[in-house]
C-alpha cells in the first residue's frame, strides 16, 4: 500500500509539472541554474518544484483511473459534485480566484500553512493554493469574481468510474 501512495505522489508530482511547463518556450541554450527555494534537482538539468501533494488514507481500490484535467472557471460559473461520486481529485487553483463548499470537512493549503475548513464553510483559493476533495462528498465550485479562474485537477478513481468527472448539476 505505501510502494502505492509513493508511486501515486510521484506521479501526481511529474503530471502536474508537465502541465505548468506546458506553454512555456524554452531556450536550449539556457543554462540552467542549481534549485532555488521549494525546488529540487531529480538529475543535472532537470529542476523540479511540488505544486501539490497529499497522503490518502484509503485510496480507491485496484485498478484506478489517474487523469490530470484543467478547468476554466468563468466569471459566474458553478459547479455541484454530487455525493455519488467515488473519485478522490487533488485541486490546485493555476490562476484566479475560485470558491468552494464541501459538505465535510477538508484541510487546505496555503504558502502561509495548513488551514482545517469545517463542513458546509464557504472558503476560497487564489493561484498556487490547493486541497484534496474526499471521495463521496457533495460540494461546490464557483468563480464569485470578475475574470476567468483555471483549476487543475489530479483525478483518482475506481476503474469503474474511469475518466473525467461526472458532469454537475446545472445552475440557473
Amino acid at each position: 500500500m505505501r510502494r502505492f501512495i509513493v508511486s501515486l505522489s510521484l506521479a501526481l508530482v511529474v503530471l502536474l509539472g508537465l502541465v505548468a511547463t506546458v506553454g512555456r518556450s524554452t531556450n536550449a541554450q539556457e543554462a540552467f541554474a542549481t534549485p532555488g527555494p521549494g525546488e529540487f534537482e531529480i538529475a543535472p538539468g532537470q529542476i523540479g518544484r511540488e505544486l501539490a501533494g497529499a497522503i490518502l488514507a484509503e485510496p480507491p481500490a485496484a485498478p484506478v483511473y489517474l487523469g490530470l484535467l484543467r478547468f476554466t472557471n468563468a466569471p459566474g460559473s458553478v459547479f455541484i459534485g454530487a455525493a455519488e461520486d467515488p473519485s478522490v481529485g487533488l485541486i490546485f487553483v493555476e490562476s484566479g480566484v475560485v470558491t468552494f463548499r464541501l459538505e465535510g470537512p477538508v484541510t487546505i493549503t496555503r504558502a502561509s500553512g495548513s488551514e482545517e475548513v469545517a463542513a458546509g464553510a464557504d472558503f476560497t483559493l487564489e493561484a498556487g493554493e490547493f486541497f484534496v476533495w474526499p471521495p463521496y462528498m457533495e460540494g461546490e465550485v464557483r468563480n464569485d469574481g470578475q475574470e476567468p479562474a483555471v483549476t487543475l485537477l489530479a483525478n483518482l478513481a475506481p476503474e469503474e468510474a474511469a475518466g473525467p468527472p461526472m458532469a454537475g448539476t446545472p445552475t440557473p
